[in-house]
C-alpha cells in the first residue's frame, strides 16, 4: 500500500481564546506565519471556519472585527502548501454551514448532480411502469431508450431478460446473448456492442446490428436492427 500523503501537519483543538492574550509568545511561535483552516467555536458549537496563509495574524483579527464575543475556543489545523486546500474550505463549509460564515463554500469545477439524479430517477420509474403495463408501452419504451442511447451503452436496460441472439458465418451458426446490462455474452466473454461481439467470430470490421439475429414477438429470427426501430 502507498504511504499516506499528508496534508495536516500539526493541529490545536478547542483551545480557549484566552490563550491568546495569556500566552501570545508561546502561540506565536507554534502558528505565526503558518497556513491552514481554523475553526472558532461557542459553548462547543461550531460557529465559523476559515483559511488562513498566517493563521496567529487571522485569530487575532477576530478578536477585534465582527466576531468579537461570538466565540470562546478555537481550534488550528496547520496544513501544507496543498494546491487543494481552498476545495477543502469549502467542503468543510458545505457540510457544517456554520452561523459564522456569511457565504457558504463553492467549488471551482464540481458537477452538481442533483438534476442527474432526477433524470436517472425518472427513467427507473418509467421503465418500471412500462415492465407492469407490458404489451405496446413496454416496446415503446424500450424503442425510446434505444433511440436516445449513444455509444457503448446503447442497448443497456433494453432488455429485462437474456434474449438469445444467433448469427451464421461461411457455413456455421453461432449463438450468443444480449445480456440485461447491455454486453453481448459470446463465449464466455463480454462485449460492448454487437459489432465488437462479431468482430470476435470473424476477425475484421463487422456491423452486428446486421451480422445478429434474434427472435421477434411472432417467433421469427430477424436482425437485430430490428429491436432499434
Amino acid at each position: 500500500m502507498a504511504k499516506q500523503k499528508k496534508l495536516v501537519l500539526q493541529h490545536l483543538e478547542k483551545i480557549s481564546w484566552r490563550v491568546l492574550e495569556d500566552y501570545p509568545k508561546i502561540i506565536k511561535e507554534m502558528i505565526h506565519g503558518k497556513s491552514g483552516v481554523y475553526a472558532l467555536y461557542r459553548k462547543d458549537k461550531l460557529y465559523y471556519v476559515g483559511l488562513a496563509t498566517n493563521l496567529m495574524g487571522r485569530l487575532k483579527t477576530h478578536l477585534k472585527d465582527r466576531h468579537h464575543g461570538a466565540w470562546d475556543r478555537f481550534s488550528v489545523y496547520l496544513t501544507v502548501h496543498d494546491e487543494h486546500i481552498k476545495e477543502l474550505e469549502s467542503l468543510i463549509l458545505r457540510i457544517s454551514n456554520p452561523t459564522g460564515n456569511k457565504t457558504g463554500g463553492k467549488f471551482s469545477e464540481s458537477n452538481n448532480l442533483r438534476s442527474t439524479l432526477n433524470q436517472e430517477i425518472k427513467g427507473f420509474d418509467a421503465d418500471k411502469r412500462a415492465a407492469l403495463i407490458c404489451g405496446k408501452i413496454e416496446i415503446q419504451r424500450r424503442k425510446s431508450k434505444m433511440h436516445k442511447s449513444k455509444g457503448t451503452k446503447i442497448l443497456v436496460g433494453i432488455a429485462n431478460k437474456r434474449i438469445p441472439l444467433r448469427a451464421k458465418y461461411k457455413g456455421e451458426e453461432y449463438r450468443a446473448t444480449l445480456r440485461i446490462d447491455g454486453m453481448i455474452g459470446y463465449n464466455g466473454e463480454k462485449y460492448p456492442s454487437p459489432s465488437a461481439a462479431g468482430r470476435a467470430i470473424i476477425k475484421r470490421a463487422c456491423n452486428g446490428w446486421w451480422f445478429w439475429h434474434y427472435k421477434n414477438e411472432k417467433g421469427e429470427w430477424v436482425r437485430l436492427d430490428e429491436i432499434r426501430k
